[in-house]
């Protein structure tokens, strides 16, 4: 009989795992988060400000001057919840959507599952609603945030953990 060499049999090569997802930090993330803020403030202004403009009770004309009267929009506190929704909702339909909001394509960088898989507008959400816990020491707004991504093997921030999703590369 002839000695005849055998080869192993072949091993398929292991899907990528979420150690191997290229994460990013604080730096990229904190730009696009300016970036996304900026285009929310416009957007809720748009629908705001109308209710946040004082009403004008009376203006009158002596001695050669105009002389208004203002007094605060009794509205303006519905703008405030109005502004507030709708920054919820830019964030959460855009993620829920494309996993990245206009400052992230901006960046290059993308929301998703710890697997890698497509996040859902119910993790989406999860994010949105935990931006106000990094935003807490309002000293030093998101602070709370990069404390978290800089201390987390995978730079999940709280809102990360919770949804189970983390932000990498485009």
């Amino acid at each position: 009989m002839e000695n005849e060499m055998t080869t192993p049999p072949q091993i398929p090569p292991a899907p990528e795992t979420p150690a191997a997802l290229p994460y990013r930090s604080v730096g990229v993330r904190f730009v696009a988060l300016l970036i996304d803020v900026i285009v929310a403030g416009i957007i809720a202004s748009v629908f705001a400000s109308p209710l946040q403009t004082p009403v004008f009770n009376s203006v009158n004309f002596t001695n050669g001057t105009f002389n208004v009267s203002s007094a605060a929009n009794p509205l303006s506190g519905v703008g405030s919840v109005i502004s507030a929704l709708v920054v919820l909702f830019y964030f959460t339909l855009l993620l829920g959507a494309y996993g990245q909001t206009a400052g992230m394509v901006a960046m290059k960088i993308k929301v998703v599952k710890e697997d890698g898989s497509k996040i859902s507008y119910v993790d989406a959400l999860v994010r949105s609603l935990l931006l106000i816990i990094d935003a807490i020491p309002w000293i030093i707004p998101f602070l709370l945030g990069a404390i978290l991504i800089w201390t987390s093997d995978t730079k999940q921030r709280i809102g990360d953990r919770m949804a189970h999703t983390v932000v990498i590369t485009a």
